[in-house]
């Protein structure tokens, strides 16, 4: 028995097992959440200015929801009516503090100028300018809809939004729950989009845009973002499934949904593997297979009550002829084929592994003439082709000279990201970004172990998805899509939120 005395961070008591209902707050920033979450990934993955508008939209409303004082009353609780002040809930929050020191960064680089940005026909160039030494430099006049410090700032403010929305927002378990259910449902829908796309071999991305090139998948104009995005919900159905298992046993029911989050686990996974993006899907693949394993181990060992383990052994079965027929009937062949292959992607020598090698190399040396605050938010397209020309397979691409007989040099290639998004944070912002990502990924480490996620296996695969997007951030650019960026910070935040409400039962 648990005592009724104990903490409690949001000042509701233990829920019941009487059903409450939400509180309309509540149940107005869930659905503004999931109209931000759900859109994204099938309005081109975030890529564009419109949708990030919108989604910057969205999390204010979400925010400013989050902050209205409520009055809870005992239909929504078991005590007596309480009236929430969610403000000083927020001013508890570190994260709320860290990103207000980060924009104060942003805004700082955009305001004290090292570089104006300057077009003419047929090109633009840089026009040095003498920032104030002692501040953090940036670049003005880079066009928006390329990318500028004002951009990322706008990107940056929608994840601040929505966190802190999240944090102060959600009170009780059942609202964390729906929102990653719907999340990890919707990131289905996503990789059946690109089942049927592989199988209809439609060249346009849902069917309805002209794709940029041939490498999309679903509402991802760039295949491995749509990758990326389902390495979180692979982990987060597999999470789910866990979580069903586990309340299951407690208590003592026969049958649960856990092996229909499985299911469509290995649905999302076969999607992922048609995306062909190599990196997130062997990563993908590794991480499903440890936690079957451990799960099969559980099962043997450790399991009590529950669903009949030969139940669960004929479900397992099953699972696994249905995932046969469909990595069968869909040709997966081309999938092996690119895992056979030394690059990383066969339609574009530019993007080797060996590219990507130079890529970050003059990234570095980028950072490194700049190494205390960074080049400035949002200026890597534009400084960086000073340092990409000392290396000359990323500078420049070649094609073939039918009357010399030979490769020849084209154009300068184009490189709008780092494809390390490591290195280009360091370049960008410096020491001190690095140090804000270390103070951030230090918080929920310490919010982890509050919560008692280790105790909490469902809870550690949820969050093992945000931990492949980071692993992949290393040899490409998830964390500069805002699509993958917002799901992966919600996951985080809605995850903690949930294990944080469960251990203060």
């Amino acid at each position: 028995m648990t005592s009724s005395s104990s903490r409690r961070p949001t000042g509701l008591p233990a829920e019941s097992a009487k059903h409450y209902s939400l509180h309309p707050l509540e149940r107005t920033l869930a659905a503004l959440v999931i109209a931000l979450l759900v859109s994204q990934p099938w309005m081109l993955g975030g890529m564009r200015v419109w949708p990030q508008i919108i989604a910057c939209t969205l999390a204010v409303l979400a925010f400013i929801v989050a902050l209205i004082p409520r009055t809870i009353t005992e239909l929504h609780h078991a005590g007596g009516t309480l009236r929430l002040n969610m403000g000083r809930k927020l001013i508890r929050f570190p994260f709320f503090w860290l990103g207000l020191l980060w924009f104060a960064l942003i805004i700082t680089q955009n305001l004290n100028p090292a570089w104006s940005y300057e077009s003419r026909e047929g090109g633009w160039f840089l026009t040095a300018i003498d920032p104030v030494a002692w501040l953090p430099p940036g670049i003005k006049g880079a066009p928006f809809a390329w990318m500028d410090g004002w951009r990322t700032l706008m990107i940056h403010a929608t994840v601040w939004f929505v966190v802190c929305a999240l944090w102060v927002g959600i009170t009780r378990r059942k609202t964390a729950q729906i929102l990653l259910t719907t999340v990890a449902l919707n990131g289905v829908l996503v990789a059946v989009a690109v089942i049927m796309q592989r199988l209809t071999d439609t060249k346009k991305l849902l069917w309805l845009w002209d794709a940029p090139t041939d490498y999309f998948a679903a509402g991802f104009p760039y295949k491995n973002h749509a990758g990326e995005f389902l390495c979180v919900i692979v982990a987060l159905c597999l999470g789910l499934a866990w979580w069903h298992m586990r309340s299951a046993e407690r208590a003592l029911k026969k049958s649960h949904p856990g092996m229909v989050w499985v299911l469509v686990a290995v649905l999302t996974l076969v999607g992922q593997m048609l995306t062909y993006a190599r990196a997130a899907t062997g990563i993908a693949v590794i991480f499903f297979v440890i936690v079957a394993l451990a799960y099969g181990l559980r099962m043997l060992f450790f399991s009590r009550g529950g669903t009949h383990r030969l139940v669960t052994a004929a479900s397992t079965v099953l699972l696994l002829i249905l995932t046969t027929v469909a990595l069968t009937q869909l040709e997966t062949d081309k999938v092996w084929k690119k895992f056979e292959e030394l690059k990383l992607f066969e339609e574009n020598t530019s993007v080797s592994v060996s590219s990507r090698r130079q890529a970050t190399a003059a990234t570095l040396d980028m950072a490194a003439t700049q190494p205390l605050f960074g080049h400035g938010a949002g200026c890597f397209r534009y400084i960086f082709p000073e340092y990409q020309q000392h290396y000359q397979e990323i500078w420049e691409t070649q094609r073939w000279d039918g009357r010399l007989k030979q490769f020849v040099p084209y154009q300068r290639l184009v490189w709008e990201f780092a494809h390390n998004d490591y290195a280009q944070l360091w370049a960008e912002f410096g020491w001190v970004g690095v140090g804000f990502l270390a103070f951030a990924v230090g918080g929920v480490i310490i919010a982890a172990r509050r919560a008692g996620l280790t105790s909490q296996v469902g809870f550690l695969i949820m969050l093992g998805g945000p931990g492949l997007v980071a692993a992949t951030a290393a040899v490409d650019f998830p964390f500069h899509n805002p699509a993958v960026l917002c799901i992966t910070a919600a996951v985080i935040t809605l995850t903690l939120r949930w294990a944080q409400l469960s251990s203060k039962r």
